[in-house]
């Protein structure tokens, strides 16, 4: 009789990892509608480039208070689940509403609610897979997981890019669809969520025997060592990283149409291009940090961006825009999944939904503060200089990350980064 096929995830069952997998499918997808035309909507809709900056940014900032107290409640409930539901629901409604309100503050209030339902349900998957996996082989569980939302982002992206108009200058009844299908996704996600494991503290799944089996301890919960000071140094280079990363990207929809003159099907096409470097990343980027540890990685996804950025002012038609954007799959598809793992390398197990509550906020602060530098740079100077301002600050993020960010996998902590914190207030 032949073996029955293991589930990915230890103590789990198949029919637990398939609603995890296609919740986190569903979040990563609805982005394949939502990434690439909420820029142009508020533009037909009115809003200039500042405005959108500043709604954007905004509502990003708002993260700094959503996200943490929604981490901390769902620490305390020892729970994920209402909080999955309550933000579904949420996005869900904020951005059906689009289409029925004008004017910055109406889109402001929608763009808050939206973006903090969608950063939740992003975080919250890597929250569940480090309780379920633990740190020895969160890396690669993460992983296997995120991909089948890039290729369900893939796919959004190119079918939307397909049926919406194939001429520039589209307007606000052009792109009303993606108003009306985009919401649709986290309304099913909010329904999943009442099946998505949920492990508890002190309980979780990896330390669990399925039933009829007999428990076992897992060795990595009793001999990993949580290494909660590493988590600081990682931030402030992931601020770095992530504000000049999104910042950039929540413009190049605007570079594209209005400079490069790109169709909805371009646009399509263009974030595609990414994230099908992203899948063949995450296929492997998790086994290989779980094996060598984050750090190489880390190292290689920072030294690149400055000069993807850069890259663009160099692409003379939306094709060329494309094939500099499928670097962005060695961007986020290296830390997209591997700054999650860092932080549950280090974070107590107790703490994790703070921690990873605490990485979405510095996301979403650093993206705010981009955001709105990128939107008066573009208004003052062009896009130019807004590329080359981005990648400055970058490579900023890129020495930090050399010099000073500790390796975090339990199996790789002998590696140091090149100065230590205490060598770096010495010499201050």
């Amino acid at each position: 009789m032949p073996r029955r096929l293991p589930p990915p995830l230890p103590g789990t069952t198949w029919p637990q990892c398939i609603v995890l997998g296609l919740a986190m499918a569903l979040v990563t997808s609805s982005f394949g509608l939502l990434q690439p035309f909420s820029a142009p909507y508020l533009r037909a809709a009115g809003l200039s480039t500042w405005d959108i900056n500043l709604v954007s940014g905004i509502a990003l900032l708002s993260g700094m208070l959503v996200q943490p107290l929604l981490g901390r409640l769902s620490d305390h409930l020892d729970a994920r689940r209402p909080a999955m539901i309550l933000m579904g629901v949420l996005a869900a409604v904020a951005y059906g509403l689009f289409p029925f309100v004008s004017g910055i503050w109406q889109f402001l209030l929608l763009t808050t609610i939206g973006l903090n339902g969608f950063h939740y349900l992003n975080t919250v998957g890597g929250v569940i897979i480090g309780r379920i996996a633990g740190p020895a082989a969160g890396g690669a569980a993460y992983s296997r997981f995120r991909v089948f939302g890039s290729i369900g982002y893939v796919i959004v992206a190119k079918i939307s890019g397909w049926l919406l108009p194939s001429t520039a200058g589209m307007t606000t009844a052009d792109l009303r669809p993606v108003f009306v299908f985009g919401p649709l996704f986290f309304v099913a996600i909010a329904i999943l969520a009442s099946w998505v494991p949920d492990p508890k503290r002190g309980t979780a799944i990896h330390d669990v025997a399925p039933a009829g089996a007999t428990p076992t301890s897992s060795p990595m919960a009793s001999q990993v060592t949580p290494m909660p000071r590493l988590i600081p140094m990682f931030l402030i280079a992931y601020a770095f990283y992530q504000g000049p990363l999104y910042g950039v990207s929540a413009n190049l929809p605007l570079y594209l149409t209005e400079k490069l003159h790109a169709t909805a099907s371009d646009l399509g096409t263009f974030f595609a291009f990414g994230v099908v470097a992203e899948v063949l990343v995450m296929f492997q980027v998790g086994k290989y940090t779980d094996r060598f540890g984050r750090r190489p990685a880390l190292l290689l996804a920072f030294a690149l961006l400055p000069v993807r950025l850069v890259g663009y002012i160099l692409a003379p038609t939306p094709f060329w825009a494309a094939v500099v954007q499928s670097l962005h799959g060695l961007n986020f598809g290296i830390v997209g999944a591997i700054a999650i793992a860092y932080v549950n390398d280090c974070a107590e197990d107790n703490r994790r939904g703070t921690e990873q509550a605490r990485l979405g906020v510095t996301a979403s602060v650093a993206t705010a503060i981009s955001q709105w530098l990128c939107g008066w740079i573009i208004q003052r100077f062009g896009f130019p200089m807004m590329f080359y301002a981005m990648s400055g600050v970058a490579t900023l993020g890129a020495i930090w990350m050399f010099l000073l960010v500790d390796e975090s996998h339990p199996a790789h902590r002998g590696r140091r980064a090149i100065l230590s914190r205490k060598q770096l207030l010495d010499a201050g």
